[in-house]
This record gives structure tokens, C-alpha cells and sequence, in this order.
């Protein structure tokens, strides 16, 4: 098989052999180094978010490591990570990073996957004692897990929990045919979750023996990134891991095979519970050679592909918009095969209309061979690298204002994949140098050869629902389908692109009548058509405008016999395009641009929200104007996305989980119209016209808007912008009066328990808990405090002394509105025959606070997090945003006093709450879904 990057070597400006290419440089302020016991470090200084700073290890190991006697136990080492080191005995660990504010299954994680291991502290407070005490959680994550046999024996139980949870037909499908999908291959008996039998049968030394043969430090990797010293980092990490020992006689690191397939690979398979059609291509590639990766060879293959993957996805969403078309949606990407990194795979997913897949299958491949034989079009290629440029752009303006994340991905995936821990500044100066050099015919060659064989590494994978009524296609059918699209008489595609400015003539420009300041140092502007504008300006992301607006009157204010039209409204007015284009036409014409713009009809609102780099912020108020002048009309479209709504839908309640959320919305809401979701029995009864109609009349006039703008955009523009294309829009003599009906919970002690059919026996506890109580920040902060400290108490009598369930989360807010309300949420996916036991802790976690009150360790856990986060979002202009649209909508400041609120929480406050509110009132609904017998 020709491989891609031989291909890349072959251009005229790469033409050197493999060893002469250039490197990509590293990242000039990353510390990269090598130990004598060869653990590998990345070590950067970063200042964002100031004063936290994040800590990984990557392990190049993962469960293809495994025996066949360990099948499961790469990911049951994971979750013992967390429960005992040599330094952190028991729950010692949870319990200090928590006690610093880091949340545990958030900021405090790990992954396990075929071929890695990654451990993750994030967000983790600067002081020197949380640096050291960090380091030596990576370093006894490293070597020193207790890995005691009690805690072993209580993780099983866990384990089997996720297993249930993540059981869906998808998985099902895709575990039980691994070895036809991996023919010969050790991936296919290697799936992470592993075997229930090894589960729980398991020795403990056998886990023992997994964790002192594969963890070790040749095959680790450390990164630390944040606003620390890297010199004095990086002298810790050489204190604190020089001295771990690689195994005596190690054995040796195998990277596992996946061998080609001489034939073609087809897999037909359906479950119970699987909802919709679904055919998956794969043409298998080798992947670049590791020695290649952090060459100029990486970075030039990715933005080629993506190239070819953008402009393929576009001819994939014309094709399903004729009305002819088999498919609903098809899709492209390339990247890993399945889950084995030591094989790519250029990949194309398909979804089908019902009874069409072997169509659905031809005129996809048909599309994929007008791409081999004539390639991409000059425009195509232009468009898509305009939309990569345009992103990359954007990410470099802004490359001082990056966030830990950023760096600790990067240099994660250089660790474990080789590829190059280079700066934003140098990507892009590769991609403006090389970009304009490639022709279309580079992107032609590259796509005949990803595409070119269907008879060698070539894989179909096709799954359905077990349903009376739903004929799976054979294999010869599907066969056929890639043969005839094979041999089709085909023509060269033609690019269809309208050449016209979105908007023809400008507005007669209106005027700002008054300027004032407002609250948390946001402008407001009043407009001579009655609009509002607020705006502050931020340099927290030098890329990023927001903007938001907000009218009183939402589906409230819309006919009864409209309702189910104006719920479904913004979802197909979203995808119709705006003024003379058509959705795809608008697409192609905002190519380049990074900006977004969506509606939406609330219960008591209309809203829009948009975003945009400061360079197109004038194409933005461009799209605003038009969604209230000329709001776009694609009836193609339209039927496009209702007939990939039937689909969905026509098997949704085979889904356990469907079930449980119309359960939650007929027990809380019963079966509210105005949340009642859209069901397959109501696609009948919309209307595109009507929708139309519904849309104009709510996004009529711009007068009876505020509009809130956030972000690095630059004061004499935004005047500009504003006065051409928001005070321009008409306005209204009065505004809408805000309304004072919504939707409410039900009240009273609610048990909705009932049961039904599953593949994998599962079970759900939902519980809410609601009611009416004057809003205040303290009452707010209260109700949060609550739903934390349950989820601590929970997780340790749950999850950790009852094996009933992975997870269990408890939430609390209290909020303002119509009515000022409180809300306690549970939700606890749960081990069935235990289900009971979990409802009796569940309430015994909230009686208990009622009569002792919560202790000052969990309360300052709570403290510690909420004033972290809180000191985060300062820097986030999504915050800023709602902070201004509470005050100017509700006259509510939920900045000023925050701190002080918090610190000044007591045990108290929280028992009273829960003991003269919450059981006072006694609003508890739940919902228990379990398996049918």
C-alpha cells in the first residue's frame, strides 16, 4: 500500500530524503528532558488561569499490554490510582487535593485506552506545598499504589458499574465483533473495559504484577504547565523521580500490529437498542512513522487532510439535501482505526434512510470516486484553506492569552505519539509558508491515495435496530454497492458558489440618542429605534467578541395551535441560511470567517447569541441585520433535517435512557406542553411555512432587543457596526411586557418507579427536590454548598463502601426569575438488586445534615473551589455577560459580596436550610427506572 507521507515526501518543496527534514521546533519556554531511569518531562511556565498550575503522567501502556488473564485490569489500575498510595493511605489523596479546591472527577481524573494511561491534577492553587505535594502524587502514581486487597475487592463493584453505564448497543455491536474488525490482531481481544469474568475473579497479585512489569519510567512521561518556576520544577522532578527503578530484566515494549487485510472486511450486525441505521468506512493507512512525526512532514499531512476532509463534507451535505438522496447525513474524518495507534484510517460514516443502505453506501463511494478520479475542485481547495487559515489565525492573535490546557494536550500527545510540542507562533508560520505553495493537484494525489483501494484494508462496518420491519442489507448487497460506484460513469464535480455580498444595499444607518455607564464597567447605549446595546471591552481572549440578545415574550406569547411549530422553530430557522443564501450557499460564503451566529424561543424570551474574531465583527452585525430583515428560506434543507429527525426518533424509546427521560419530564412536569419534548408522532403536524411565519413575528423588531457585547473589539467599529445595522432595524412604540407564567415543578412527595425491557440490566435513581424561597446570594450559595457536600457524602457511601454505583452527583442552585426557586437535583445510575439501598442513603445523606449539620472540612472543601472558580471566571467574558444581562433583566448583582458570602457560610446555614426549607416543604419527586425481569 503507498503510504501518505511517502506521497508528502514526493512534493516538489519536500523532496529531501526522510532523514533531512527539518524538525518542527519545540515550544522555546518547554523544558523537555530525559532521566538516567528514562522518564521524560515537559515542564512550561504559563500564567493562565493565574496561580494554578496542572500535573499529568502519561503512561505509554494501556490494556494492549494486558494478558489474556488481565483483560480489563490496564483501566481497574486506573481507578486504584485513587485509592491508596505509599504517601496518600485510602481516600487521603481525595481528600487533600479536595481540601485545596480540585474536584474529584473533573480537575482530579485519569483515562485508560488501548495504548495509554493518563493521570490528570488540574487547576491546581500555586504554593510551594501544593507543588511538592503534587509531584509526589505523579511520582507514587509512578510506582508506589498500595493496591491492598480490600480496596481492590471494593473497586469491583465500581468497575462493573461503569461497565452497565457505558453498555450501549454501539458498544455492544462494536466489542462482540473487535476480532472480525482486527483480524489477527491482539486489539481485537483487548477492549479497555475489559471482561466482567476477569473482573471479578481476578487474583490480586495479578493486577500487582500488571502495575510493576508496565509502570515504569522508561514508558512515563511527566508534564507540569502553569504559573510556576520551571527551573525549580524541574530540580524537583529530578529529586523526587531520579530514583525509581525500571524493573530488573524489564519486558520488552512491544507497539502491536494491526496487519493489513488481503480482502475486504464487512461487519452487519443490529441490537435491540440501537436507534438508527448507521454504516461505517474505514480505509486503513499506515500512520507516519514516529521518527517522521516531529518533522515539517506532521504538521503538512494534518492540514492537508483537513483540507480534504472539509471540502468532502461539504459535497456529502449537498448530496443529502436532493431529495432523491439515500441518506440523511454522511460525514468524513481521518485519525485513528477504532482504537489502535499503530494504524490510521481515513474514515466515512453514513447514516442511512431507512431500507437504503446499500444506495446510501453507493452514492457515498460514488462521491469518493469522482474525488479519485478528478479530484478537488480549485475553489473547494481555497475554501477549506481559508476556514484552517482563518481558525489559525485567530488562535495566534490570541497566543498570549492561552489557557494551562492548551499546553498540557500538546505536550501530552508529543509524549505518547512523538509528535512536535511546538508553539502556536511556529504552526503558524509553517502553515503561511507552505499553504499557498500546495496546488489543488497536491490535495487530487493525496485523496485518489486515501481512497484508492476497496479490495486491501478496506473495512465496512453496518449497524441496526432489531426491529420487526428493519431489513439489514447482506454483505453482497453491500459488495455490489461499492463495485457498481466503482465502475459509474461519473463526471467531474462542479463547485456551485454564489459570488454576492451578504447584503446588496446598506441600511440607512440609525443613531446611539444616549450614552451612560452601567453596571461592572459595561456602556450602554440606548438606540433612536428603542434598542439597548451594552458593551465592554475585555483582552481576556484577543480573538473572541460575544454578543447576546434578549426580548421579553417566547412561546408564551405564540397561539396554542402554534406551539409545537414555535418549539421546533429555531432548530430549522438556525439551518436556513439568511438573506439570499441558502444554508450551504451561507456556508461557503462565510468560508474563512470565524463567526457564529444561532436564535433561540425560549418559554418567555427570544434570544440570540453569536460570537466572532474582532476582524468579523462587521460580518456578524451583518448576520444580525438579516435574521431580522430577511431570515432565510431553504426548504431543502428543511426536508433534509426532518427526515434525519424521523429517523432518530422512529427507534428512540428503544433507548433505556429515552425512557427515563420522558419518565423525568411527564413526572416533573406532567407532560407540560411547553417541555413536552418532539415526538416522531408530531413531525406530521410541522410546518415550515408556519415556522417561517412564527420566526418573523417574534425576531420582528429589534427596538424591543437588549443587546449585550463582550469582548476585544474596538469602541469606534462597534459604534459603526451598531449604528448601521442595529439602530437601522425598526423599532417598536412599546416593548412586550414580561410575562409572569412558566413552567412549574410538581409539589408534593412524587415516586414515579417503573420497569422495562433492556439488553444490559440498568437502573437510574433521578430525584428532584424544589420549591419557592426568596432568592438571595447567601440562599444561593447555601443550596450549592448542600449539593457538593451531598456528592462528597455520597461518593464514599455509594460508590466506595457499597460497590452500588460508578457515579452519584448531587447539585444544588438556587435561582431568580418569574418565581424565585431553589432546586435540589440526584442522579445515580445504580447496580439494580441495589437500587433501594441507594434511595435509603440518599435520604439518609440529607436527614443526617438536617439533624448534625455538615463538618468545617467538607464546608471548606466547598469554600475553597467556589472561590477558585469564582476568581477563574473573572477572566471569562461568557461571565461578564450574564452578569450584566441578571442586572439589567432582574436587577440582581451576583458579583458584588461573592467572596464574603462564601467565607462567611456556616454548618448551620445549611442544617436550617435543609430542615426549615427542604424537608419543610417536602417537594420531592423521583424517578426510579430498573430492568424488566
Amino acid at each position: 500500500m503507498k503510504k501518505l507521507f511517502i506521497l508528502l515526501l514526493m512534493l516538489p518543496f519536500m523532496a529531501v530524503q526522510a532523514q533531512q527534514l527539518p524538525e518542527v521546533p519545540n515550544d522555546p519556554e518547554v523544558r523537555i528532558g530525559k532521566l538516567e531511569n528514562g522518564l521524560t518531562y515537559y515542564i512550561r511556565h504559563n500564567n493562565l488561569p493565574e496561580n494554578q498550575a496542572c500535573f499529568y503522567i502519561a503512561q505509554r501502556v494501556g490494556s494492549v499490554q494486558e494478558e489474556e488473564s488481565q483483560r480489563g485490569l490496564a483501566h481497574f489500575l486506573e481507578h486504584m490510582a485513587f485509592n491508596g498510595t505509599t504517601s496518600f493511605p485510602g481516600n487521603n489523596m481525595i481528600n487533600y487535593l479536595e481540601s485545596i479546591g480540585i474536584n474529584f472527577g473533573g480537575e482530579l481524573n485519569a483515562y485508560t485506552g488501548a495504548d495509554e494511561t493518563v493521570y490528570n491534577i488540574d487547576a491546581v492553587p500555586v504554593t510551594p506545598g501544593h507543588i511538592d505535594s503534587c509531584l509526589l502524587i505523579l511520582h507514587d502514581w509512578s510506582n508506589s499504589l498500595l493496591l491492598e486487597d480490600a480496596e481492590i475487592d471494593k473497586e469491583r463493584g465500581v468497575i462493573h458499574e461503569e461497565w452497565r453505564l457505558r453498555s450501549s448497543a454501539m458498544m455492544r455491536m462494536l466489542e462482540r465483533n473487535l476480532e472480525t474488525i482486527y483480524p489477527n490482531s491482539r486489539y481485537g481481544r483487548r477492549f479497555p473495559i475489559g471482561l466482567m469474568e476477569v473482573i471479578d475473579n481476578f487474583a490480586p497479585d495479578t493486577l500487582r504484577a500488571y502495575y510493576h512489569r508496565w509502570y515504569r519510567p522508561e514508558l512515563q512521561g511527566i508534564v507540569v504547565v502553569g504559573d510556576i518556576d520551571v527551573a525549580e520544577v524541574e530540580q524537583k522532578v529530578k529529586n523526587l523521580f531520579s530514583d525509581i527503578k525500571n524493573p530488573e530484566n524489564p519486558s520488552p515494549y512491544l507497539e502491536y500490529e494491526v496487519p493489513d487485510n488481503e480482502t475486504p472486511i464487512y461487519v452487519i450486525d443490529k441490537d435491540k437498542e440501537q436507534t438508527i441505521e448507521m454504516i461505517m468506512v474505514s480505509f486503513k493507512q499506515d500512520p507516519m512513522p514516529r521518527e517522521l512525526r516531529k518533522t515539517m512532514a506532521k504538521p503538512l499531512q494534518d492540514f492537508i487532510v483537513n483540507v480534504i476532509t472539509m471540502a468532502l463534507n461539504k459535497r456529502f451535505d449537498e448530496l443529502s439535501q436532493q431529495e432523491d438522496c439515500p441518506f440523511n447525513e454522511a460525514g468524513c474524518d481521518y485519525g485513528t482505526y477504532i482504537m489502535s495507534k499503530t494504524k490510521d484510517a481515513f474514515n466515512v460514516n453514513i447514516m442511512p434512510k431507512p431500507g437504503k443502505s446499500a444506495e446510501a453506501l453507493k452514492v457515498v463511494m460514488q462521491e469518493l470516486e469522482r474525488a479519485h478520479r478528478f479530484g478537488l475542485t480549485g475553489s473547494e481547495v481555497i475554501r477549506a484553506r481559508e476556514e484552517i487559515m482563518s481558525a489559525k489565525e485567530a488562535q495566534y492573535n490570541n497566543r498570549e492569552k492561552q489557557y494551562n490546557n492548551h499546553y498540557v494536550q500538546k505536550f501530552v500527545r508529543s509524549y505518547l505519539d512523538g509528535t512536535p510540542a511546538s508553539n502556536i507562533e511556529t504552526e503558524y508560520q509553517i502553515l503561511q509558508m507552505v499553504a499557498p505553495q500546495l496546488p489543488a493537484e497536491t490535495y487530487s494525489e493525496l485523496v485518489k491515495e486515501m481512497v484508492a483501494s476497496t479490495d486491501t484494508n478496506f473495512v465496512v462496518l453496518a449497524f441496526y435496530p432489531e426491529k420487526e420491519g428493519v431489513v439489514m442489507p447482506t454483505q453482497e448487497e453491500l459488495r455490489n454497492a461499492v463495485s457498481e460506484a466503482k465502475a459509474a460513469q461519473l463526471e467531474a464535480y462542479v463547485d456551485n458558489v454564489k459570488n454576492e455580498p451578504l447584503i446588496a444595499t446598506l441600511p440607512a444607518p440609525g443613531s446611539i440618542t444616549k450614552e451612560e455607564p452601567s453596571k461592572f464597567g459595561y456602556t450602554k447605549w440606548t438606540l433612536s429605534n428603542g434598542a439597548n446595546v451594552y458593551f465592554k471591552h475585555t483582552d481576556h481572549n484577543l480573538s473572541s467578541v460575544s454578543l447576546s440578545a434578549r426580548s421579553e415574550g417566547g412561546l408564551r406569547r405564540v397561539k396554542q395551535e402554534d406551539l409545537l411549530n414555535a418549539k421546533n422553530t429555531a432548530t430549522f430557522m438556525n439551518s436556513s441560511g439568511l438573506g439570499n443564501f441558502k444554508n450551504l450557499e451561507l456556508e461557503k460564503a462565510l468560508a474563512g470567517k470565524q463567526v457564529s451566529l444561532s436564535s433561540n424561543i425560549a418559554e418567555n424570551t427570544e434570544v440570540l447569541i453569536g460570537s466572532s474574531t474582532p476582524k468579523d465583527l462587521r460580518t456578524l452585525f451583518e448576520m444580525v441585520y438579516l435574521t431580522f430583515t430577511q431570515p432565510g428560506y431553504d426548504a431543502d434543507n428543511y426536508k433534509k433535517m426532518l427526515g434525519s429527525m424521523r429517523t432518530q426518533l422512529e427507534n428512540a424509546d428503544k433507548v433505556p435512557e429515552s425512557a427515563l427521560s420522558d419518565s423525568l419530564i411527564s413526572t416533573l412536569f406532567k407532560n407540560n406542553a411547553y417541555v413536552k419534548p418532539t415526538k416522531l408522532a408530531d413531525l406530521d403536524n410541522l410546518d415550515y411555512d408556519a415556522m417561517q411565519r412564527i420566526f418573523r413575528e417574534r425576531f420582528n423588531s429589534a427596538g424591543d432587543f437588549d443587546f449585550y457585547v463582550t469582548g476585544n473589539f474596538d469602541a469606534d467599529s462597534l459604534r459603526l457596526f451598531t449604528e448601521q445595522y442595529i439602530a437601522s432595524l425598526p423599532g417598536v412604540n412599546q416593548r412586550e411586557a414580561r410575562g409572569n407564567e412558566k413552567v412549574d415543578m410538581v409539589k408534593g412527595t412524587v415516586m414515579n418507579r417503573f420497569t422495562r425491557k433492556m439488553e444490559t440490566p440498568k437502573s437510574y435513581i433521578f430525584q428532584i427536590w424544589n420549591g419557592e424561597e426568596p432568592y438571595s446570594m447567601k440562599e444561593a450559595a447555601i443550596v450549592d454548598a448542600l449539593g457538593q457536600i451531598l456528592s462528597q457524602r455520597y461518593l464514599k457511601s455509594i460508590r466506595e463502601e457499597g460497590s452500588m454505583a460508578y457515579s452519584v452527583q448531587a447539585s444544588g442552585s438556587a435561582d431568580f426569575g418569574i418565581k424565585d426557586e431553589y432546586s435540589l437535583s440526584i442522579i445515580c445510575p445504580v447496580k439494580p438488586e441495589k437500587a433501594d439501598s441507594a434511595l435509603i442513603l440518599i435520604r439518609q445523606g440529607i436527614e443526617e445534615i438536617a439533624k448534625d449539620g455538615v463538618t468545617k472540612e467538607e464546608l471548606d472543601k466547598v469554600i475553597t473551589y467556589n472561590v477558585k472558580s469564582y476568581q477563574d471566571n473573572q477572566k471569562n467574558n461568557g461571565y461578564w455577560a450574564g452578569l450584566i444581562s441578571s442586572y439589567v433583566n432582574w436587577n440582581k448583582d451576583t458579583q458584588t459580596g461573592y467572596i464574603e458570602t462564601q467565607q462567611a457560610l456556616t454548618s448551620k446555614d445549611i442544617q436550617d436550610f435543609v430542615k426549615k426549607v427542604l424537608l419543610k416543604q417536602n417537594n420531592c419527586a423521583t424517578v426510579l427506572m430498573l430492568p424488566e425481569e
